[in-house]
């Protein structure tokens, strides 16, 4: 969990206190990306100060990381200057931090991290904040105090932390080469945001991404920016890379330039890229394929089942979905359902089992097990199901009705809830009980070449909705929405960008179930008197439709 992560970065520094276990879940609300860069300038050390006014002096410079954080290495002694890494960790706190004097030399504060950011820029909060006693150790330097000792990284408040370091999604592609993967990362606001962007992809997908399959990436192994630096002049990012690039191959040329494009677009001042190779610059050929069309959305409407309709609800009618056929199955019966991003697979839930579009677009009935949750279907156009009391047994079933087993690490869980997969097929959000206590997770998807599902990689842990869970449903690329209900029927909802921050929603009464889409705003929930809601921004909801007897998701 994040806690050992604290701890593998801080053991040198002789921090202490430090929890080795538990789950991950909502914590203090982080804000997304800014859409200006804010430049701290701290004042540097004052003459003649004291141990305690060097070590706030420091902290405070910290949030500056302008030309390598130079005006808090002027805390420091040339030593450690010359050896402190402030980016290999950055704890995230409220910023009272009471310290107390272990010596003459020696100061020690006490930190209570509530999110943590590794040296890659994953972001991870905490469950509760996790307390960390940091010791700071002086020395003179030409008769003035300077820090000598100090623990890598920085400490840093979470408003200031929201105005000094940008969300971004890296972006990487799928197995096929057919859709972007997104992979979260936060990085300072500043000049150099490019430059990290682009070492960063460079490097490639996270972990948990990468150990399926889900993501890779089009660049050759050991491909370097030629300068250290990805300069933009009018708009325009240039990427110089080093000889390793000439490897690719012209179609792999397209496609780096697409990953480029993707993930450093985000950027205020960036309207477009060149891709050089040793200066050369490369002329666009290939796949002939756009960012968008590698970026699928889907119908801001939400797809529900209404006077025995199956259809998208606009305004007070339900436009019926002429793409897939119903025949064979009674709508009113349907409690749930996935149609695919392109709207021509369609899979429902009843009692009987789930029904799943075959070969002639009919519903075939492809899994009769009880007590199934919500199938789910796949950017490859497989279905997803599993009971809820026997959460290991995951099937897929491709169109012809080929069924799969699909190996998942939730072995100990005692029942699952729902299990959905994001618009590019290569990752699941799931929820589970185990042992009374609840888990959302996302894992990534290993796939054989033929598209179909094996496995589920290891998972990394989310916000967990309080009470009996509801549901879990992706509502864009990169952010999920979680719901549970306390014993009173009161539904608590949360959002969580995977790999960013979390945010609560108001109560939202008797929740049944969840729907999203391409935007955070695209949110609908289901209550049990049939009522359809979406919330106006987070302090509140508004009905947009009644009579509602089923929710479905698009994927």
């Amino acid at each position: 969990m994040v806690a050992a992560v604290v701890v593998a970065a801080v053991a040198l520094s002789g921090c202490s206190g430090i929890p080795r276990s538990g789950g991950v879940n909502e914590g203090g609300d982080i804000a997304g990306p800014v859409a200006a860069d804010i430049e701290f300038l701290p004042a540097g050390p004052v003459a003649d100060a004291a141990p305690a006014v060097i070590l706030r002096g420091f902290l405070e410079a910290a949030s500056s990381p302008q030309n390598d954080f130079a005006i808090a290495r002027q805390f420091l002694t040339p030593v450690a200057s010359d050896t402190w890494n402030p980016s290999s960790m950055t704890l995230v706190d409220s910023g009272v931090r009471p310290s107390s004097e272990l010596s003459d030399t020696s100061i020690s504060i006490g930190v209570d991290a509530s999110a943590v950011l590794d040296a890659e820029g994953r972001f991870t909060q905490q469950q509760s904040p996790v307390h960390v006693d940091v010791a700071y150790t002086f020395e003179r330097v030409g008769g003035q105090w300077r820090i000598g000792g100090l623990p890598p990284g920085i400490v840093i408040d979470k408003n200031t932390f929201l105005q000094v370091f940008r969300q971004t999604s890296l972006y990487f592609l799928s197995p096929d080469n057919r859709r972007l993967v997104p992979d979260v990362r936060w990085f300072p606001s500043r000049a150099s945001t490019t430059t990290r962007i682009v070492k960063a992809l460079l490097e490639g997908p996270s972990a948990w991404l990468s150990s399926t399959g889900a993501a890779t990436s089009a660049f050759p192994p050991g491909t370097t920016l030629v300068a250290d630096a990805v300069p933009v002049q009018d708009g325009v990012a240039i990427v110089d890379l080093s000889a390793q690039s000439l490897r690719a191959s012209v179609v792999a040329k397209s496609l780096m330039k697409i990953q480029l494009e993707a993930s450093l677009t985000q950027v205020s001042t960036v309207r477009s890229v060149e891709l050089q190779i040793l200066g050369s610059t490369q002329r666009s050929q290939g796949t002939g394929v756009t960012v968008a069309q590698m970026m699928p959305t889907v119908d801001a409407r939400p797809v529900v089942i209404r006077d025995g309709k199956l259809g998208l609800l606009s305004s007070a009618s339900v436009e019926v979905l002429t793409r897939v056929g119903t025949r064979g199955v009674d709508l009113s019966t349907v409690t749930a359902g996935t149609l695919s991003s392109d709207g021509s697979r369609l899979a429902v839930v009843t009692a009987e089992g789930v029904w799943a579009t075959d070969t002639t677009g009919s519903l075939t009935l492809r899994d009769s097990r009880p007590g199934l949750v919500a199938p789910a279907v796949d950017d490859y156009g497989n279905v997803w199901t599993v009971p809820r009391n026997d959460p290991s047994q995951v099937q897929t079933y491709a169109a012809d009705g080929t069924m799969t087993l699909v190996t998942v690490p939730w072995v100990d869980a005692d029942s699952i809830v729902s299990l959905r997969l994001s618009v590019d097929g290569q990752r699941a959000v799931i929820m589970y009980v185990v042992d009374d206590r609840t888990r959302v997770v996302v894992a990534s998807v290993a796939r054989d070449e033929r598209g179909i599902p094996s496995e589920l990689g290891t998972p990394i842990d989310l916000v967990a909705p309080a009470g009996y869970p509801v549901d879990a449903v992706w509502l864009d690329a990169i952010t999920v929405a979680v719901a549970g209900s306390d014993g009173s029927g009161n539904g608590s909802i949360v959002r969580q960008v995977v790999g960013g921050e979390s945010q609560s929603y108001a109560r939202a009464g008797s929740v049944v179930s969840l729907s999203g889409g391409s935007a955070v705003t695209q949110l609908h929930v289901l209550k049990r008197d049939g009522v359809l809601d979406q919330p106006r921004g987070t302090t509140a909801w508004y009905v947009t439709a009644t009579g509602i007897t089923a929710l479905l998701t698009v994927q």
